[in-house]
């Protein structure tokens, strides 16, 4: 019998046969649209770039003391190497990561197994799980002895937030979303209610689309680079060479984490308090420009430590770390000081 992988994999390379004659109706399919209504949340009121904002922003999170250790967790296709991607022309030369530390933070940016640039997972790797993902996390936790952590997740990684929770509270101060997923008991990433593959059918998620295609260097091919351009890094989409660079980085993701159903019902219990940071330009999951927010709408069923669930909103498509990193970390501080009732 073939495994579910093997059963995707196949679908995966007759979409890649078929893919240029869908192009253009994909395409139309999936427009845009018009730019997403403003999110009742909090703004930080910094332009794209803002560097002289983030720095006033630094300034004031460098004089509370002390800080807890930052954990930033890579959504899927992607490692740890987007928290650091070099932006000097924006600000940001060591990327999000250093100017979390320019803060005075100290950050983690750990990259799962068959995620760094060119290391593409294969059938000879064995199963890949929800938990192999999640042992890496607290492997880094542990090893470095870090208490009152605060995670920082992408994407994906809003389901391993949710299992890191449920496996060792007692090491984590808070939580920070940057439109991430947040599955509900009995989901998984692909059936669940609001960006999965079941529940948009046909309107299959942009996301799940690039994710099925194998990317650089197996599949070099011009619809990948347009899909990738057009829903995960639009906000820069003229940038090419941005666009190329970082696309190149990009792998394959393998599937059997993201089929996995879970139990995350003790997520919803455990008292940490908690923000999501809402991406405005962000097209990846739906055309519904606002449709990340209905995770955060989830987190509100959740323990939130006693406090209100911060929302706050930044300039930015699916990939802010990577095409807006300045205004990211700023939000990301911004979550950090409203989630520490000592400060």
């Amino acid at each position: 019998m073939k495994t579910t992988e093997e059963l995707l994999l196949r679908c995966s390379l007759i979409y890649l046969v078929l893919a240029p004659s869908l192009a253009c109706a994909y395409q139309e399919a999936w427009s845009p649209g018009p730019a997403p209504a403003p999110a009742p949340a909090v703004s930080l009121g910094l332009e794209v770039g803002d560097t002289a904002g983030l720095a006033a922003v630094i300034d004031s999170t460098a004089l509370a003391q002390p800080k807890s250790p930052i954990v930033l967790l890579h959504g899927a296709i992607q490692g740890g190497w987007v928290w650091n991607y070099s932006r000097p022309e924006v600000g940001a030369p060591l990327g999000v990561k250093g100017l979390l530390e320019q803060a005075g933070y100290q950050v983690f940016n750990p990259t799962l197994p068959f995620h760094a640039p060119y290391d593409h997972w294969s059938w000879g790797d064995g199963q890949m799980t929800v938990q192999k993902y999640v042992d890496v996390y607290i492997k880094v936790i542990t090893l470095n002895n870090l208490q009152n952590v605060v995670l920082v997740g992408h994407s994906l990684a809003g389901v391993w937030m949710q299992m890191l929770l449920q496996q060792i509270p007692n090491r984590i101060a808070s939580m920070v979303f940057i439109d991430a997923a947040v599955l509900l008991p009995g989901e998984s990433f692909f059936s669940n209610r609001i960006g999965g593959v079941v529940s948009t059918l046909p309107a299959f998620p942009a996301q799940a689309w690039f994710s099925l295609l194998f990317s650089y260097p197996l599949f070099y091919q011009q619809f990948t680079i347009d899909l990738y351009r057009g829903w995960m890094v639009n906000s820069v989409a003229n940038n090419d060479a941005l666009v190329q660079a970082t696309y190149k980085m990009m792998v394959p993701e393998p599937k059997g984490p993201e089929l996995s159903a879970l139990d995350t019902s003790k997520f919803f219990t455990i008292s940490k308090p908690k923000a999501y940071i809402f991406e405005t330009l962000d097209h990846s999951l739906s055309t519904e420009p606002r449709a990340w927010l209905l995770f955060a709408d989830r987190l509100n069923q959740a323990n939130n430590g006693g406090l209100p669930l911060q929302v706050i909103e930044v300039q930015a498509d699916h990939q802010g770390m990577l095409t807006n990193p300045v205004d990211l970390a700023a939000s990301i501080l911004k979550a950090i000081n409203t989630l520490d009732p000592s400060r």
